[in-house]
């Protein structure tokens, strides 16, 4: 095939894609963002709620992990039982004999027409004797004993809110894990933009007066969960939301069972219909998820017809481009999984990112089928 104008157009065409549609990628977009924890301002003593139902194992792993944190200016941690079955009650009785810092209440089971998990984080939220609060759940513990220090350097006059990075432990899947930090960074680069549109941890901390103030959950109370989601989306404020990444601030998860892993999904594909911000958000997520199909196809295209055709130098040039591509943006994706301490196998890092879309489809596809009281306390 001789080397006229069309085709060095289409090999330009080809290498433009494998250099640029990498960029469009949220890791790269996040690569200048810095942690800016204040520790020289008087850190203030903190209040960590979380709300429990039948989380007798959960707690009994992961609350002495909370209860011993070393934190100079004094914390408390209040427990809320949902009216739990299991040995909920005796466990939390066992710690409190250890943690005079616990504190533990409950709401009664005849509580109906509105989120229980919602209502017992209230709850914990009016029992709070501390200005900050800081709410996560039984299945979740600090990546260290410096967590509360952590996460109080941002809890400083000129913050409101603060995210911190929750994944889940290393022995996960590597796509929940993956996923999981992807999402994490649209949350920062949203943040960074001024319009924070969700929030997909276990880990945030918000002032007490201002939750009470704007009624707490009072706009979404009737939906069964989406709490995380709903704070960070309804009381973040330009400028005054932080985001902790350093590795003391960050929680560890217990691994999800597949149940839980798709309604926490399809729970968040109803809950996203409610949050504000949401078209810009969305654009930059199809966008990027668009451009990445678009390069791949292109180049697996360019390689079928180059060897039917049997044009070795086009498919040279289409097998170079496809690896230039895998190439910058595993580099890209790695430098984000290093940078929050995430170890995942460098050549599944290309197929971890294909398969969210169409995870997602799969989930949009099961919302759709799904019945919308499900997700509305009756």
């Amino acid at each position: 095939m001789p080397i006229d104008a069309n085709t060095i157009i289409l090999y330009g065409a080809l290498a433009l894609l494998a250099l640029v549609t990498p960029l469009f990628n949220v890791f790269f977009r996040i690569r200048k963002f810095k942690a800016n924890g204040i520790v020289e301002q008087k850190p203030p003593a903190l209040s960590v709620i979380m709300a429990v139902h039948d989380n007798a194992n959960e707690l009994e792993r992961n609350l002495p992990m909370i209860l011993a944190q070393k934190y100079e200016p004094g914390f408390e941690v209040i427990v809320v039982d949902e009216s739990s079955t299991d040995d909920t009650e005796d466990v939390l009785k066992r710690l409190k004999k250890d943690f005079p810092c616990l504190y533990t209440t409950f709401i009664p089971s005849s509580s109906h027409y509105l989120s229980r998990h919602k209502l017992a984080l209230t709850i914990g939220m009016k029992a709070a004797h501390n200005e900050w609060v800081i709410i996560t759940d039984a299945d979740c513990k600090p990546n260290g004993s410096n967590w509360l220090t952590t996460m109080a350097s941002y809890c400083n006059d000129s913050h409101d809110i603060v995210l911190g990075y929750t994944n889940y432990e290393p022995s996960s899947k590597q796509f929940q894990r993956f996923e999981r930090l992807q999402a994490f960074c649209y949350i920062i680069h949203s943040t960074m933009r001024k319009s924070t549109f969700r929030y997909n941890g276990n880990n945030i901390a918000l002032r007490k007066s201002e939750f009470m103030a704007h009624n707490g959950f009072l706009a979404n109370l009737k939906f069964l969960r989406g709490e995380y989601d709903f704070i960070a989306n309804e009381y973040s404020v330009s400028g005054r939301t932080a985001i902790a990444i350093e590795a003391d601030a960050h929680i560890i998860q217990d691994s999800p069972s597949k149940k839980k892993w798709d309604n926490e999904h399809i729970v968040y594909m109803e809950t996203r219909h409610r949050l504000k911000h949401g078209t810009t958000y969305r654009l930059l997520y199809n966008t990027d998820t668009f451009l990445l199909h678009f390069n791949y196809l292109a180049q697996l295209a360019a390689i079928i017809y180059a060897s039917i055709t049997q044009n070795l130098l086009f498919l040279g040039c289409a097998i170079i481009c496809l690896a230039l591509t895998i190439l910058i943006r595993t580099h890209v994706a790695n430098k984000a999984l290093e940078r929050f301490g995430e170890h995942i196998t460098v050549g599944a890092i290309p197929f971890l990112e294909v398969r969210i879309m169409w995870q997602n489809i799969i989930f949009m596809l099961r919302h759709l089928m799904a019945n919308k009281n499900d997700f509305i306390r009756k």
